[in-house]
């Protein structure tokens, strides 16, 4: 049985250089009662994708080459507020590996702890290949990448090898404050596959349901179990899985429907996402979030 305690609220802004200020955003979601801000990752957009179908149907909206850079951008918020800051989710295979447990350190320590790092391997595949590897590999080295930064924040002297990513045995600091590191999330359906991921090398699901949200999916609650399930059976404190969900419809009666069953269900995190539509738009949100809050 899972205690009812009421899950954080945190938002994820469709932000772009052409958006609402995002300090100015994300001041404005503290100021609110909102308990964090994370953003989404593409590093840039081809414009000629012909295996890729884009998640919301029709043509790919072209905000999606206009993202902010996720790590300098939180580095921003998190000078600015005392946000919680994250991704959701992070392309981590299309960085370096090394370079981003570095970053990552680096941003959780000059936070203060505030990181949480929502990963996934992006439905894009010429995106991914852009990056120097075939669109199939993407899977396998975001868990090779997860691998390698888990040891880069908790070992003295890390070492790695894998069959896409090497790490000789390094000095390596900062390390993160957040013991024994950043939650990392997976972003993934709940596949078998997916939730062996989860138990294998993340702290956590990222769950997401596309259009909407998983909380109003009916099935939700039984992926969750099965998760929980997998969890103990993989030898894990239950106490140490991390559930967050992405919940999209923003207004004022649907967010506290999605507090209410987020409590009854032990979610840590729900994650409001909007599509930028411009400053009133955005302060409507935050304003509808807070009343959900009450």
């Amino acid at each position: 049985m899972v205690a009812a305690v009421v899950p954080k609220l945190a938002v994820r802004p469709g932000a772009t250089d052409q958006s609402m200020p995002l300090v100015e955003f994300a001041r404005a979601a503290e100021e609110r009662g909102l308990s964090g801000l994370f953003l989404n990752e593409h590093t840039h957009l081809p414009v000629t994708h012909p295996r890729s179908q884009y998640p919301g149907g029709g043509e790919t909206p072209i905000r999606y080459g206009r993202f902010w850079d996720p790590f300098v951008a939180l580095s921003f918020v998190a000078a600015t507020t005392g946000l919680e800051i994250g991704t959701a989710v992070s392309l981590v295979a299309e960085h370096d590996a090394i370079a981003l447990a570095k970053a990552v350190a680096s941003l959780g320590a000059l936070s203060g702890g505030r990181v949480v790092l929502g990963v996934g391997w992006g439905w894009n595949r010429e995106e991914f290949e852009d990056h120097g590897r075939p669109a199939n590999q993407r899977a396998q080295v975001v868990a090779e990448t997860v691998r390698l930064m888990r040891r880069f924040w908790t070992e003295d002297t890390p070492e790695f090898s894998g069959r896409h990513l090497r790490l000789s045995p390094s000095w390596a600091w900062p390390k993160p404050v957040q013991r024994p590191h950043p939650p990392v999330l997976l972003g993934a359906p709940a596949s078998e596959r997916n939730l062996a991921r989860i138990v294998e090398w993340a702290d956590g699901w990222l769950a997401s349901g596309g259009p909407e949200s998983p909380l109003l999916r009916p099935s939700f609650g039984e992926e969750l179990e099965r998760l929980r399930r997998a969890w103990a059976e993989g030898g894990k404190d239950p106490a140490a899985l991390h559930v967050t969900c992405v919940h999209s419809p923003t207004d004022r009666e649907s967010v506290r429907r999605a507090l209410e069953q987020g409590a009854r269900l032990g979610v840590e995190r729900i994650v409001l996402s909007y599509r930028d539509e411009g400053r009133e738009a955005a302060l409507r949100l935050l304003d509808e979030a807070a009343a959900a809050l009450g």
